[in-house]
């Protein structure tokens, strides 16, 4: 399946946040499987940079909440960190989703980051993207548009997808100038004239971040293309039963 198959479908595409929320921990490969089979068209990762410049799947800078290790991701090896937990590279999970075709949304976690560390980043993501290749089922995404320019740049025909955490004044000029194909922000940033608008320019639009039944029957009443969530498979189940 092609991205322009992928967004155009009938009906709405279900993702899950980090793969999904369960006893396995999250942004790895074992959890990433758990999703297999049940219809979830998508997942979001998270990548960043570790100490020897490699890109890992990772969502929070702190280790100490999910993992035995303290410090940033920024201050571990792949081998330190490996050893001591289950760490998912991007290449692996790049190889897992061309695998089990599975579409990859990849937001690109570079707060913290210097402006060489910046560009260290995008060149990984644009060699893992390459060494796959994957460049019409991985999607980046971010806020920061100079990572994003970087990749489009090096990868013209990768679709990309901008957060955009507020409304702009002008969201077609936005999406314009960031060359990007998908629209995304909280539902409660969203409203069907916006929705609408950004149809009708020619771009999919994507909810976060949907938990329950009410999140589901607004997104749907707002129109929007794609959702995430954190319990994709109850999320479907419910759209099923409401044969949208």
């Amino acid at each position: 399946m092609e991205f322009t198959q992928f967004i155009q479908g009938s009906r709405l595409l279900i993702g899950g946040r980090r793969g999904h929320l369960s006893a396995t921990r999250e942004n790895t490969i074992a959890n990433f499987k758990e999703l297999l089979f049940l219809g979830i068209e998508y997942i979001e990762i998270d990548v960043q940079l570790s100490r020897d410049d490699e890109a890992v799947i990772f969502h929070d800078s702190e280790l100490s909440h999910q993992t035995s290790l303290n410090g940033r991701v920024r201050d571990h090896s792949v081998s330190e960190m490996k050893n001591a937990f289950d760490l998912c590279t991007l290449d692996e999970a790049l190889s897992w989703c061309k695998g089990s075709k599975m579409f990859a949304l990849l937001e690109i976690k570079s707060r913290d980051y210097d402006e060489t560390e910046r560009s260290v980043l995008a060149q990984k993501i644009i060699a893992a993207v390459g060494r796959n290749p994957f460049q019409d089922r991985c999607i980046p995404l971010r806020i920061d548009s100079a990572i994003l320019r970087l990749i489009k740049k090096s990868i013209p025909a990768i679709h990309l997808a901008l957060i955009v955490p507020k409304k702009p004044a002008d969201s077609i000029g936005l999406m314009k100038t960031m060359q990007a194909s998908i629209y995304l922000s909280y539902l409660e940033d969203l409203d069907k004239r916006l929705v609408d608008l950004l149809h009708a320019a020619g771009y999919a639009v994507g909810g976060s971040v949907v938990n329950t039944e009410a999140g589901l029957d607004l997104a749907i009443s707002l129109g929007v293309d794609m959702i995430e969530s954190d319990y994709p498979a109850e999320m479907l189940e419910l759209l099923r039963k409401r044969n949208v």
